[in-house]
């Protein structure tokens, strides 16, 4: 590792060789070699590296600084004219599995392990001309680091030293403590101070980007810590989200959207100028080892209103929604102008969920979500209603037994004893499946996102006639008239896949001789027809309209899939999408990685899954007119978003992520950057 980091070969960007493939190597008689490409022919469109994990920042700034993995969620956005700032986090979990190195927030004071959120700076031009050759990333990169160095907690305080023996009574990162600050996860880190756990996906929002006036006054990153394992009996407070200020580099913990664990928030259009609108999507509480918490509600709180004991709430969760108004604190008075979450209405506002009617004559024919997916066609639809739950965020730090997570377990607020129902998963005592990645309808004059499930299903959920019921509102309304359409039902998708002759597998017993990526192979002995845990799915606006790239992380034993989606439509028509094959990573019988193959060359001592995770359309920040000259300028988020609907599909390039769980030896190892992975630009062809 020193001799490559010496050498340069570790260079950040440096790395061409792709750790994706369009083949099983041994199929094709690609190349078999530790450290080098496989088959990179791509049915659908070129795909080249920018970043691989274990890489070294040889930019003055932050020289030495390593990329840290797995690669997750992403965002992009113009620092300047001239240079193209990409933000990636990983999916870490610090001493719960592999412990990256610390880095230091608030003057050196505090540290974190886990979880990094580091920024690349690349050359505009350069970027977008990186496809049309086969030179690396290095010659483009202008800089990289940590995004923020200053951490705020859910109390509203600088994240200061973990007290070793006892109590910290100020300053704790309360994903880690109870309420007074006593810790609660199940390891301690061994190099720092706290742990940044599991930031899952993520979504960069640029201020005013639905139009002047509308959405967040500042440019945000939206990210999340997802899952945590506590020590068991312990009182906790649970995980939250981060709204990162990228201007000042400020991280601050949010508590409005409850304390539950997200796999990803993203902003909608609010079509009104004092209020922000977020979906939200995630587990509702995946904590393990909560039996500490779900104790302390039942013997706090008494039985539910039907007379059940409170059940773990993971999972026992609708569609979600929040609604903050700009400017208030969270009594709602008015804030200071100064208050960062204030102004981005992050501390005023209130968690809806989508309830619909239960009946068996009504739209679901009394089916829960998860069951109402299964052989459901395109364009099926179910009417409902975004409702605002009860709780409420007063600002107080408290344990996860007061959040609002439980709120889906009672009856609709205002819908005592009637047939609609929180359209959750399951139903009120079981888990469902979890809600995934969801992705904004970006289109003008809509609020609207599109929301996936490791069911296998994805759908569209559209609010209707959001600014006349805000403009009725005293300060929220009580309700939202709502709908929601069947992209994709769980399935058999065999037929609607268009390998063009690629995603050749390597044939084993142990999944019954599969021939390609038609079919998934999430263990042994199990073939599935269907999406297996869609993961990964952004939306992505083009000329000819939506469309969503999925990415599945379902451990299959021969690779995990990507694919891109035909144009999405929601008619009834007995039509379903097609989905184009872009990539296959990773699997413990993948032939590539029973022999070894890593990259950076020495990193994987054995096979294993892999992941795809996280897309960016860069094609707004690229665009160019006649001239040759970039379309837009830096800050006008606005102006992006509109350039992005000006791109045909087939002329966009798109970021990528792409875990690789089992390459985590070699530099990667040795330099403690978690596990592997790379960022990836793709060009489709469809």
């Amino acid at each position: 590792t020193i001799s490559a980091a010496v050498n340069g070969d570790l260079q950040l960007g440096s790395i061409t060789a792709n750790i994706a493939e369009a083949n099983d190597a041994d199929r094709v008689g690609a190349t078999i070699a530790d450290g080098v490409s496989g088959d990179t022919n791509f049915p659908h469109g070129k795909i080249k590296p920018v970043m691989t994990v274990g890489e070294i920042n040889m930019c003055r700034q932050n020289h030495g600084d390593v990329y840290v993995g797995v690669p997750d969620g992403m965002g992009a956005y113009l620092r300047n004219d001239e240079t193209v700032r990409l933000v990636v986090q990983s999916e870490s979990y610090g001493p719960l599995r592999y412990e990256s190195y610390p880095y230091y927030v608030n003057d050196d004071t505090a540290s974190f392990t886990g979880s990094h959120v580091q920024y690349a700076d690349f050359d505009r031009k350069g970027l977008s001309k990186f496809l049309n050759h086969g030179r690396p990333a290095s010659n483009i990169i202008t800089g990289f680091g940590q995004v923020a160095d200053t951490y705020y907690n859910l109390a509203g305080k600088l994240v200061g030293p973990r007290t070793v023996d006892g109590l910290t009574t100020t300053g704790a990162h309360f994903s880690n403590t109870d309420a007074a600050g006593n810790w609660s996860v199940a390891e301690l880190p061994t190099e720092a101070d706290w742990l940044m756990q599991s930031l899952c996906s993520a979504h960069l929002e640029e201020a005013h980007q639905w139009g002047e006036g509308l959405g967040f006054e500042d440019d945000i990153y939206i990210t999340n810590e997802e899952w945590i394992t506590y020590a068991k009996g312990a009182e906790f407070v649970g995980i939250s989200m981060h709204a990162i200020d990228l201007r000042r580099r400020v991280d601050y913990a949010v508590g409005s959207v409850t304390v539950s664990g997200f796999e990803k928030i993203v902003e909608l259009n609010p079509q009104h100028e004092d209020y922000v609108v977020l979906s939200l999507s995630g587990y509702n509480g995946a904590y393990n080892n909560p039996e500490g918490e779900i104790d302390a509600r039942n013997a706090e709180y008494g039985p539910r209103p039907d007379g059940s004991d409170w059940v773990n709430p993971e999972n026992v969760c609708p569609a979600r929604i929040y609604i903050g108004m700009k400017g208030k604190m969270e009594d709602g008075s008015d804030a200071p102008k100064s208050d960062f979450l204030a102004r981005n209405g992050l501390r005023y506002g209130k968690v809806y969920g989508y309830a619909v009617d239960m009946d068996a004559a009504g739209p679901t024919e009394g089916l829960w979500r998860d069951v109402f997916h299964k052989s459901r066609g395109n364009g099926a639809e179910v009417p409902g209603k975004f409702v605002a739950i009860d709780w409420q965020w007063d600002g107080t730090v408290k344990n996860f037994r007061h959040d609002g997570a439980w709120d889906f377990q009672t009856d609709v607020p205002g819908y005592e004893g009637t047939t609609t129902k929180w359209w959750n998963g399951a139903g009120y005592n079981d888990d469902g499946s979890k809600t995934e990645h969801n992705s904004p309808d970006t289109r003008p004059g809509n609020t609207a996102f599109i929301q996936g499930s490791t069911a296998g299903y994805f759908g569209h959920y559209y609010i209707n006639d959001i600014t006349e019921a805000l403009n009725a509102a005293g300060d929220f309304p009580a309700e939202l008239d709502a709908s929601y359409f069947v992209y994709q039902g769980e399935n058999d998708i065999t037929g609607q896949i268009d390998l063009m002759g690629n995603g050749l597998y390597n044939k084993v017993t142990e999944c019954f001789n599969l021939d390609d990526a038609h079919k998934n192979c999430d263990s042994d002995f199990s073939i599935k027809n269907t999406f297996e845990d869609i993961d990964g799915l952004e939306v992505i606006a083009a000329k000819e309209g939506l469309f969503a790239v999925i990415q599945e992380d379902s451990g299959n034993d021969l690779g995990e899939r990507m694919f891109i989606s035909s144009v999405l439509e929601h008619k009834d028509d007995n039509k379903e999408l097609k989905y184009y094959f872009m990539a296959q990573s990773g699997g413990k019988y993948n032939t590539r990685m029973a022999e070894g193959v890593g990259i950076p060359a020495t990193s994987n001592p054995e096979g294993g899954a892999h992941e795809f995770s996280g897309i960016i359309d860069l094609s707004g920040m690229l665009a160019k007119a006649k001239s040759g000259e970039f379309l837009i300028n830096a800050k006008d988020g606005a102006a992006k978003r509109m350039a992005e609907f000006d791109v045909s599909i087939n002329d966009k390039l798109i970021a990528l992520g792409l875990q690789a769980h089992n390459m985590k030896s070699g530099p990667v190892g040795s330099l403690k950057a978690d596990r592997g992975g790379q960022v990836l630009v793709y060009k489709p062809d469809i």
